[in-house]
């Protein structure tokens, strides 16, 4: 039987923007869960496609060309089901620094657009994820003593940046934006609180999975608790207490008791969802949640500006009135935008039906050379063009001479009109120039300038020939 484990990770990308951007490489390391190292790195990259132009700032920040992850990277299933077989380690939970948001969604959206289930490796065999920067914000509200947050933000705000809260706690972290060093520094990090703040640690730790969370919710009574969030965020913390409304799926309304909940009772079913207090969490993010009562230990309100006596007023109407919850049962203000190009539907709000997840199996089980020609039937067109899509990115030399014809019409028209917040080829080329031409641009900057015309140049010939 497999222990519990936590395997920490990071991704350095090509872009910030998971839906359009590529991963360029990964690293990771397992530990226990008492964060003693138990295995090997692991650092790998993936092999970037011709329908997609890589950020120039993400390049010179990362120092990770395309070239180079041509040369050390795999594909992208076969880097996928790489990552896979480590995080799918039975009783394993992955974990990073900001990784929920972030690299999660790089890797949900990777899975998506090969055909993957893009969810299972989060809960199946005891699996699940972490991500310890909300664990930083609680420790500065609720328990800082002995871990140093010494810098601020251009507001005022404490920064929790990693790199920050390295140097601030004098904790080795050479060659930020490395994945494997950003990984040890996150590690070391939680070592710290661990040390210091081990209840606050172990709670957040046991209470990270989703049905440790749902316990805490208590939607009839509305029972009070304290939410630790970046959207909080001011000089004096990121944490509020909230009463939970409604619960829909994995998504929690609640509302903040530091605001004036009468706005609750006025508002009717078309309004009551974008009410000024009203905020959302997914209890399978690993929100930080905690007991009301947590607030009133240790001068804790006083020190976060918040009134306990406000947020009991407050609890007190909400209680008070039971149309609340039918309120947001009822309301029709969660409107999803659609999007209509398959790489960007990954919560485009339907359900894989039976025959497309049989589907899927087939696929993943089928060789890339046979993958085109198995002339399945989706209830979903988009899992067509993602195939093809799949085959093209992976391995194209399987495409037939009218299917690689189509595969560079696609690549070209990808230069020419990228998705969302890409920039076109010539935009891209002639940023690139600007920044040669530019007197502050160093000389490794310049190296890896030369690098990206070189390949755009290389993938537009490959596009248009």
């Amino acid at each position: 039987m497999n222990k519990s484990s936590i395997f920490w990770y990071d991704l350095e990308t090509f872009g910030t923007n998971p839906q359009v951007d590529r991963i360029a490489q990964m690293a990771g390391i397992r530990t226990d869960l008492d964060l003693n190292i138990i295995s090997e790195e692991m650092i790998i990259y993936q092999k970037p496609t011709p329908d997609y132009l890589p950020s120039i700032d993400a390049c010179l920040l990362t120092g990770i060309t395309p070239q180079i992850a041509m040369e050390k990277g795999s594909d992208e299933v076969e880097f996928l089901n790489k990552i896979l077989k480590e995080f799918m380690v039975p009783n394993t939970t992955v974990a990073g620094f900001n990784s929920i948001n972030f690299d999660d969604e790089f890797i949900r959206n990777d899975l998506y657009k090969n055909l993957f289930d893009p969810y299972r490796r989060e809960y199946i065999n005891g699996c699940s994820r972490w991500d310890i920067i909300n664990l930083v914000r609680a420790c500065h509200d609720l328990a800082p003593e002995g871990i140093n947050f010494n810098h601020k933000t251009e507001k005022g705000n404490t920064s929790f940046k990693l790199v920050h809260l390295t140097e601030d706690n004098n904790i080795e972290q050479v060659g930020a934006h490395d994945a494997m060093v950003d990984v040890y520094a996150t590690i070391n990090v939680a070592k710290l609180i661990k040390k210091k703040q081990p209840g606050l640690f172990d709670y957040y730790f046991k209470n990270h999975y989703k049905n440790e969370e749902k316990k805490l919710i208590d939607i009839a009574d509305h029972t009070p608790l304290i939410l630790t969030s970046v959207n909080f965020t001011t000089p004096l913390g990121s944490t509020r207490p909230i009463a939970p409304l409604f619960i829909k799926d994995n998504t929690v309304y609640a509302f903040d008791l530091t605001k004036d909940a009468t706005a609750l009772q006025e508002a009717n079913e078309n309004e009551i969802s974008t009410l000024d207090g009203i905020v959302r969490f997914a209890i399978n993010k690993a929100p930080f949640i905690a007991p009301f009562n947590v607030l009133k230990k240790d001068n804790r309100a006083q020190r976060l500006g918040i009134s306990i006596e406000t947020a009991e007023r407050n609890l007190a109407i909400i209680r008070k009135d039971s149309s609340i919850a039918k309120k947001f049962a009822l309301s029709n203000q969660e409107f999803i935008k659609k999007d209509s190009d398959p790489d960007l539907l990954l919560y485009d709000d339907t359900f894989t039906s039976k025959r497309d997840t049989l589907n899927l199996a087939i696929i993943q089980n089928t060789k890339p050379s046979d993958k085109l020609f198995k002339n399945l039937i989706f209830d979903q067109p988009k899992y067509h063009e993602l195939l093809f899509r799949q085959v093209g990115r992976n391995w194209p030399q399987f495409l037939t001479d009218e299917q690689k014809a189509l595969w560079k019409n696609f690549c070209s028209s990808r230069l020419l009109q990228p998705l969302s917040t890409g920039i076109d080829y010539f935009t891209y080329m002639r940023n690139i120039e600007e920044k040669l031409n530019s007197k502050s641009v160093t000389g490794k900057e310049k190296l890896i300038l030369l690098a990206l015309k070189q390949y755009g140049e290389a993938i537009y010939s490959y596009a248009f020939t």
